[in-house]
Formats: C-alpha cells, structure tokens, sequence
C-alpha cells in the first residue's frame, strides 16, 4: 500500500511539473496585418514588401515568438466580411480576430517615405486585454526595420534582443527614390585635376574657397586631386609618393565636408627626414650646461624598426665650449668631442642608419650658437622624381 501511494504521488508530481514545463515554454503568438503607405504614392509601393519581409525573418529568428499564418487571418477576415487596413481602429472586432487566429498580438503599422528617411509607426494590440503600444524608428537602411522588430520583441515578451547587424547597412531605398547628396571639397592646392570616381570633375581653387561636388548618388565615392610629379601625399613606411585620394560615404539627401592637404613631396620628405634637430646659445661664464637625451627611434622603408638614441653634453669651462655627442643605432655607437678654442665647428658625418649634422659658430664675442641635427640617411630630397641619394 506503501508503495502504491510513493506511485501515485510521484505520477501527480509528474503530471503537474509537466503542465509546468509546457506552460512556460508556450511560445507568444503574433499577427502581422500588414503595412500601409501613407504617402499614397504608389512608387513607394514596394517598401511595403521589403518591410513586412524583415519583420517576419526577424520574428522566425526569435525562440519565443511565433507567427500565426497570414492565410488563416485572410479566412477569417473574409468569413467576417471585415476589412485588413485598420483592423486595430475597432478594438472589439480586433480582439475577437485575434481570438480566432489564435494570437496572442494584432500587429499592424503604416511608412511615409519623408525624402531621406523613412519613418515607420506600428501598433501593437493585446488580443485579451486590448490595449495598445506603439512602437516606432526612423531611418534608410535595413536595419531600420531590425531595430524595430527588437523594439516590438520586446514589448510583447519583455526581453530584449539583438537582430541588426553590419548586414543590415544596406539601404532599402530605391535608388531612383534616394535624394542625391554633396561633397563641399577644400583643397589647399591651386589649379589641381579633381577626379571623382576618375572621372574628371574640375579644377582646385586652393584656399578657403570650396569645390561643391553635387548629385552625387547615395554610397561610397572616391576623389582624387592630381597635383604633378612634384604634389601629393606619402604613403609610409615604404615612402610611396602618391595623389592625394579619399573615399567618401555620401548619405542620402545631405553634405559632406571634405578637407584635402596638398604638400610638396620635399617639404614632407624633411620633415620626415630628421628625426632630432634643435639650437642653444651658450655664454662665456655661464653654468648653464645642455644635456640632451632623445630616443630617435624610426621604422624604415621596409617596414623594420631601426632604435636609435641620441645624447649630448655641453657647457662652458675655461671661457670655451666643451662637447659631447653619443649616438647609437642598431647596435653600434658612435661619438665625437669638441673642447677646441676655434670659432667655428661644421660636422657631417654617417652614423650607421643616420646622419649627424653639427654646428657650433662664436658670435659676435657674445655667445656660442650650437645646433644639432640627425636624420635618416634613407630619404633625401628629390627621391620622387628618382634622383639619387646625394652620399
């Protein structure tokens, strides 16, 4: 009898954790009636589509959704002699669809396509309670729709989900409805060729004056200022001497602004080339002593990090300037002195990957000017038109 009872307790456990686990694993069931275009354009027309497409692909990739097929709404719109678009205007008639259909939320919205964006307004309505929310997002690509299918997720499971996604960035537009956009180009360089998507566009004013490129169709476009053999831009470390060029994503309907610095390929390659350069003025009887301690660290035209240090001492003793200079690279180090009571000093010399430019001049029986440059030995003043390296 003992164990008769243990059977039957442990079957009505059974069965009730059972019900449980049913319960909570019914899934909500939605109906989507449909989408109205309020701009009562037709050319519009096929947005209608390509929205109602989204949210039923987004609500099939949610666990706790379900969708009640359109074909058993159209049976029961048709037996009831009722009428789709605004369905949730009468919320009796409403309720009892959803009923009928056996869904637990009546879905239904409307779009107007507002030149740039689109803006799509969607209500949602409890079949028990017959309340009502809405939700809405304004916006041009597909993941306008994927927010809004999250926003709607949400609101009838109370779980937040992600569904847009880098996918999503594509426009739902026609190109044919998509509003044309700009580019407002400045350019620092005079009378150069402006391309846009290679196709010759016109000339650079230069200055604060801007070029409008116009009717630029929504996307990626790429503009390109030609400025000779002696104007452009690097490209580093491998020291390419180049146009200057950028892709620009023009957006529907709107103005990008777009700056171009032009410079001649020597002034870059200076400035590029020294790596440490600096001036001091010493003065007999003075304390004052320089110490310089820089890293000149550079990576080089095939990629590779080339260390260098630089370090330097001097100060004043016996009326005269006394020097030392310690440069290391890649290993190796090299140093010079200066302690002679000549006025003037001129070094250059290689060290390793750099070079080493020293000047130490007595002017006019006031001070000691002394100024020390290190550069790559790698880049030299017209390189870009292919002349060889002056060493």
């Amino acid at each position: 009898m003992i164990i008769r009872s243990y059977s039957r307790i442990l079957l009505i456990l059974c069965v009730l954790t059972s019900g449980i686990t049913a319960l909570t694993a019914q899934n909500v069931n939605i109906a989507v009636l449909g989408v109205e275009n309020l701009n009562r354009d037709p050319r519009y027309d096929y947005l209608e589509g390509m929205i109602l497409g989204v949210l039923m692909y987004d609500f099939t990739r949610v666990d706790d959704v379900s969708l009640v097929e359109r074909a058993r709404i159209d049976r029961i719109i048709d037996e009831q002699n009722l009428r789709l678009t605004g369905l949730l205007n009468d919320e009796d008639t409403a309720r009892q669809v959803g009923q009928l259909a056996g869904a637990d939320y009546l879905i239904e919205g409307d779009y107007a396509f507002l030149g740039r964006d689109l803006v799509i307004n969607m209500r949602i309505m409890d079949s028990a309670e017959g309340t009502t929310t809405a939700v809405s997002v304004r916006g041009y690509t597909e993941n306008s729709i994927h927010e809004l299918a999250e926003q709607i997720v949400k609101e009838i499971t109370g779980k937040p989900v992600i569904l847009a996604g880098i996918e999503g960035e594509r426009s739902l537009l026609s190109l044919s409805d998509e509003e044309p956009g700009s580019i407002e180009f400045y350019c620092n360089f005079i009378d150069g060729e402006i391309f846009v998507d290679e196709e010759f566009y016109g000339y650079t004013p230069g200055g604060r004056i801007p070029t409008l490129l116009e009717d630029l169709s929504p996307g990626a476009h790429t503009i390109r200022v030609e400025g000779g053999n002696d104007f452009g831009e690097i490209i580093w470390p491998e020291i390419l001497f180049v146009d200057w060029e950028r892709t620009v994503d023009v957006k529907t309907g709107r103005k990008s602004v777009v700056r171009a610095t032009i410079n001649h390929f020597n002034r870059l390659i200076i400035n590029a080339r020294d790596i440490y350069s600096e001036s001091w003025h010493l003065e007999p009887g003075s304390s004052e002593s320089i110490v310089v301690d820089e890293d000149g660290t550079y990576v080089d035209r095939n990629g590779k990090t080339i260390p260098v240090r630089i370090r330097m001492n001097a100060s004043i003793e016996d009326e005269r300037p006394v020097i030392h200079i310690r440069i290391d690279a890649e290993d190796e180090n090299y140093s010079w002195d200066f302690d002679s009571e000549v006025d003037e000093i001129n070094l250059e010399e290689s060290a390793g990957p750099v070079e080493i430019d020293f000047e130490r001049d007595w002017y006019s029986s006031h001070y000691w000017s002394v100024e020390l440059t290190v550069r790559r030995n790698d880049l030299w003043q017209g390189m870009h038109r292919g002349e060889p390296s002056p060493r």
